[in-house]
């Protein structure tokens, strides 16, 4: 589960959203497009959380190997009561427009993706089985 939270209001998260099948060990907004989101998993896996964009209603699963994506709707726990100016697509309370599209930046899964790091359209990743991936097009 991948909580968001907003340190300006309560102790309870604003969304929960389903995520990896096992613990995520990192978690990066882009820096410079804070509504792009990157985790990488004990599972294997390595997602792109992308929620830049209303994503349509029906959703899509993973499949095997490539660049595939889903579609993920909030879970909202706590109504924030901070100014619209300051809402970002995140902490949003709307859950009808509130969809994340999430994209499987890696081919197959592997061992553990243990760390990543993101900057302009680059992403670097490692993982157990003693690979370094490199996305050069994250936006593309």
């Amino acid at each position: 589960m991948l909580s968001i939270w907003d340190v300006r209001q309560g102790t309870m998260p604003v969304s929960l959203l389903k995520a990896h099948e096992a613990e995520m060990w990192e978690v990066h907004f882009h820096p410079s497009n804070p509504d792009h989101l990157f985790t990488c998993s004990e599972d294997g896996s390595l997602w792109h959380w992308d929620a830049s964009t209303d994503v349509p209603e029906k959703s899509s699963l993973f499949h095997q190997g490539g660049r595939n994506s889903t579609f993920l709707s909030h879970s909202i726990s706590n109504q924030a009561s901070v100014h619209q100016s300051l809402i970002s697509s995140w902490l949003s309370t709307d859950p009808a427009k509130d969809r994340i599209e999430i994209t499987s930046l890696l081919p197959n899964r592997t061992l553990s993706v243990n760390s990543l790091d993101v900057l302009g359209p680059c992403l670097v990743c490692g993982t157990d089985a003693e690979a370094i991936y490199v996305t050069r097009q994250l936006f593309s």
